[in-house]
């Protein structure tokens, strides 16, 4: 019996489309709450939401980045069920993104001059626009009519890579910001640390697999 799954984890509120609402909603609401604290005439308000619903966003592609092998290492209900829930928490990072991808857009097409003077990075878009691209092909692939246009070595090539790319990406930024930057918040030490555990979790998986993989 102290394997059975928790019955609030086999709980309809805690699966499924109930519990990418149970993130969503309070990540859009927190956002609306945002939006009426900061003065979205200014850019620098809107350079504030960006960073905002980022960070947002951040957890959840880390989860779903590691929750395949936390399953490998850790098995049990809690982690099985982070498994069996991995394609709507990763489409509750895709959420969170697309509000960011909102008040980029926001910025770019009401303050063109501070975009183009103050904010614009040409590294930050060669790393944005495949992002968003990567991002959009996933989502549309997570549903059963985009996956049906892909071969199962394809959907696994682009989901495997995309996992990556995201997680490359999001880490890297923290990375830079702990490095190279001086205005360094809590926040930022600690998405990149579960950055790192998250890639460190999945190395461990990977090379306990290869070796058992070798002895068997």
């Amino acid at each position: 019996m102290a394997n059975s799954p928790s019955p609030n984890l086999k709980s309809d509120l805690f699966n499924g489309w109930n519990l990418f609402a149970l993130i969503v909603i309070p990540m859009c609401i927190a956002n609306g709450i945002a939006m009426s604290r900061v003065d979205l005439s200014d850019p620098l308000g809107i350079s504030g939401m960006i960073q905002f619903s980022v960070r947002l966003a951040v957890p959840w592609v880390f989860i779903a980045f590691a929750s395949s092998s936390l399953v490998v290492l850790f098995p049990g209900n809690f982690t099985r069920w982070l498994l069996r829930n991995r394609r709507l928490i990763g489409l509750c990072f895709a959420a969170g993104m697309a509000w960011q991808l909102l008040f980029i857009l926001w910025i770019v097409l009401g303050f063109w001059d501070y975009y183009i003077n103050e904010a614009y990075s040409y590294f930050d878009l060669s790393e944005q626009i495949p992002g968003y691209l990567i991002i959009l092909a996933m989502t549309i692939t997570s549903f059963r009519f985009g996956r049906s246009k892909l071969s199962a070595k394809q959907w696994k090539a682009l989901h495997k890579g995309g996992i990556y790319f995201l997680w490359g990406v999001i880490w890297s930024t923290y990375w830079f910001e702990l490095f190279y930057y001086d205005d360094i918040q809590f926040i930022d030490y600690f998405y990149y640390w579960m950055g790192f555990a998250a890639w460190g979790v999945r190395m461990i998986a990977w090379t306990r697999k290869r070796s058992t993989q070798a002895v068997t």
